[in-house]
């Protein structure tokens, strides 16, 4: 299994501090090959998407993160381009939904982007480093990737069960830092905050729809088997309701 030794993060996304302090439940470097072996991606999938997880992967120490940006859009238009060239690798086009909220950054709202990177340029670290460190979420991207379980998944080409299992640390992670992210980075740099949401819920809103569209019983296995902490990222009426700024505390 190749390792990635450089700074590192996620595929599935959805959206990591060089702390004055050294947190040891906190990795220095992020294994996403794991990660995208666990969840079953198959090779040809990979090897098109590769070279993109590297570039995610070095937001991980949350450093230089708006001038990770443009290489991070550069890296995800190859791999969607990669993708198309070979159709049958992800036929429902995961990695779009996976990736959509780079995909909405660097696309949809480039232009809104381009007129708050000055100020995220000089305050985003900082804010990324606070929000990290109230939310665990780093800690625990850490916990979910050690757990002997997710290594064994990865081991034998794939396991959701396994992986959905797991995923109630990252979901509480990420629900805390949706209202961390927005209030800190709008008080910084006025609206990047409510940019930074609308970017970070497209994902979750494309589940959410076709969830809208699925047969009961995937519905009823979702609602049976889900972590209850991860359940608002695929609800419609969470959605709008994330979007409105009424968080869930919970």
């Amino acid at each position: 299994m190749k390792t990635r030794t450089s700074t590192q993060t996620l595929w599935y996304e959805p959206w990591v501090c060089h702390r004055v302090f050294e947190d040891v439940s906190i990795r220095s470097w992020i294994n996403s090959d794991l990660m995208v072996r666990a969840m079953g991606v198959p090779s040809c999938v990979r090897r098109c998407i590769d070279p993109f997880l590297d570039q995610v992967s070095k937001l991980w120490n949350l450093r230089d993160i708006v001038e990770n940006v443009k290489p991070l859009c550069k890296s995800h238009a190859e791999a969607v381009k990669c993708l198309k060239k070979a159709r049958v690798c992800d036929t429902h086009n995961l990695f779009d939904i996976a990736s959509s909220s780079v995909k909405k950054m660097c696309g949809e709202r480039a232009a809104l982007f381009e007129k708050v990177k000055p100020c995220l340029t000089r305050y985003g670290d900082a804010t990324a480093q606070l929000c990290d460190s109230k939310c665990h979420g780093r800690a625990n991207v850490t916990a979910f990737l050690n757990s002997p379980a997710i290594v064994r998944a990865a081991k034998m080409g794939g396991n959701l069960l396994a992986v959905n299992d797991h995923l109630g640390g990252l979901c509480s992670s990420f629900n805390c830092m949706l209202p961390c992210a927005t209030a800190e980075l709008n008080k910084v740099c006025p609206l990047s905050g409510w940019l930074t949401l609308d970017i970070l819920l497209q994902p979750m809103e494309a589940v959410s729809e076709m969830l809208l569209k699925a047969p009961l019983s995937i519905k009823d296995f979702v609602a049976k088997k889900l972590d209850r902490r991860c359940r608002f990222a695929i609800q419609k009426s969470e959605m709008i309701k994330l979007r409105k700024g009424q968080f869930n505390y919970s």
